[in-house]
């Protein structure tokens, strides 16, 4: 079974859409959606009311890491996909991503490339990892998006999220993932769909808390750099630099859309992300 665990507060602007488009993309499949929810006041948890199949628990947390270790910890399934509450699931990346995991028994993961949209789901760039990482390049940056990440309970099991950070917990569990030893699978279609928007983490905790998931780290190390241009020659070398098309499938206002975009933007100007 895949558990889908989703933190959510105050999220009535992107529930309907994160749902709507977990049950399109898991039609067919052994799955369960966990929503925590940290005592919303919006219309969030009415929204969910119309979902029977989701459940959800309401109380206050201490944020987001916080929320995903009590979703997890209910959590049935042998797999887990982290989808926050602005984001959404991409039904043929999804498929394949559970196709591969059962033919292949021996990952511990899997991920895959990334859509990445506004704040109104206008298409932006396709986050384009085509290798996978080794231990090293958790060191000098993020290298998987968590939305197109599903990975087996034993590994939470093993190490949990670390609810002293607020914003970059997501980077030090894997980290320390990385370091424990996991076995990780690619797929080249779009698991997970990301909404860039003012709200995010990214740009409010994450730039108010100054938290640096690298801070014991020395990112100017020879070995570093060095470890930053291998994995850049091996990207280039998978064509991850290369605009090809990408299609997918995304909700909006109840509606599923389809997608197609000949030539993608592999990466964006910063004040485009706001």
């Amino acid at each position: 079974m895949l558990s889908i665990v989703t933190p959510s507060f105050n999220s009535e602007k992107y529930i309907r859409n994160c749902v709507d488009s977990v049950r399109h993309a898991c039609a067919g499949t052994d799955y369960e959606h966990l929503i925590a929810d940290g005592g919303s006041t919006d219309k969030t948890l009415e929204i969910l009311k119309e979902y029977p199949e989701v459940s959800v628990v309401s109380e206050p947390d201490q944020g987001m890491y916080d929320a995903l270790n009590k979703a997890i910890t209910r959590a049935k399934g042998t797999w887990i996909g982290h989808l926050n509450s602005d984001e959404q699931y991409n039904k043929k990346g999804l498929q394949m991503a559970l196709a591969k995991i059962a033919n292949q028994t021996t990952l511990d993961a899997i991920m895959s490339p990334t859509v990445m949209l506004n704040g109104q789901l206008d298409f932006l760039q396709l986050f384009k990892q085509v290798i996978i990482p080794k231990p090293v390049d958790a060191l000098w940056c993020m290298p998987i998006q968590s939305c197109s990440f599903l990975y087996k309970k034993a590994l939470w099991e093993r190490a949990s999220y670390d609810t002293n950070y607020h914003a970059v917990a997501d980077h030090v569990w894997f980290r320390k993932q990385m370091e424990l030893g996991i076995n990780i699978g690619l797929i080249p279609e779009p698991i997970g769909i990301f909404t860039w928007h003012a709200d995010n983490i990214s740009n409010t905790t994450g730039v108010s808390s100054g938290e640096n998931a690298l801070s014991d780290i020395n990112r100017a190390s020879f070995r570093l750099k060095w470890a930053k241009h291998v994995y850049r020659f091996k990207k280039w070398l998978a064509g991850g630099y290369r605009s090809s098309p990408v299609n997918y499938e995304y909700f909006k206002d109840g509606h599923c859309e389809q997608a197609y975009i000949e030539k993608p933007a592999l990466k964006v100007k910063q004040s485009a992300l706001r």
